[in-house]
């Protein structure tokens, strides 16, 4: 079945519980949402239908980051509030069985294989990634996505220069573009 899901952040709000570890972040006003815990330190909260992100929660928040990105600690209200300007759009289409997700605006762009089915998106100008695609979605999709987050999850947790190359660029980029949410919300 074909969708479109898109997805601003305009109305961003963060709370950082100290005492706890906790960093909450919630886009836009209250409304019915189901929580999924997808690691032990890390919840999404999506729209019953799962196609708006409602918010998320990061469970040892100053443990975790202060050692992989110390810079997230120091500049938190300014990072969360670049969410405000972020956009990510989430598209299959039946004719193609292809699975999308992009950040930002589209742009000119190639793909970069990544693994069996399953493509990074890089802008024409710069090289940085923009996204990714899954092809064969029906048959693979499931174990392309738990690659993916396999490998995003490994490189976010190995020593400095120790990630492998296209796995840390993956990371890097949703690290920079703070869209965590966004491909979470589509693994829900």
């Amino acid at each position: 079945m074909a969708f479109v899901i898109e997805q601003r952040f305009e109305d961003v709000q963060h709370e950082y519980d100290r005492k706890g570890d906790v960093l909450y972040i919630s886009f836009g006003p209250p409304r019915p949402c189901v929580t999924v815990a997808v690691e032990d330190w890390l919840a999404i909260q999506v729209t019953p239908s799962a196609e708006q992100l409602c918010g998320l929660t990061i469970i040892g928040f100053k443990r975790i980051f202060s050692q992989i990105r110390p810079d997230l600690m120091e500049n938190l209200p300014e990072r969360v509030d670049r969410l405000r300007t972020a956009r990510f759009r989430v598209q299959y289409l039946d004719q193609t069985d292809a699975l999308t997700f992009r950040f930002e605006e589209e742009q000119p762009a190639y793909y970069e294989r990544f693994g069996d089915n399953i493509y990074l998106e890089k802008s024409l100008v710069g090289g940085d990634i923009i996204g990714f695609k899954i092809t064969r979605c029906t048959e693979h999709g499931q174990q392309a996505m738990e690659k993916l987050l396999a490998s995003m999850i490994e490189a976010l947790f190995a020593a400095p220069g120790t990630a492998p190359g296209p796995a840390d660029a993956l990371t890097r980029a949703f690290l920079e573009h703070l869209n965590i949410p966004a491909l979470l919300s589509l693994a829900a």
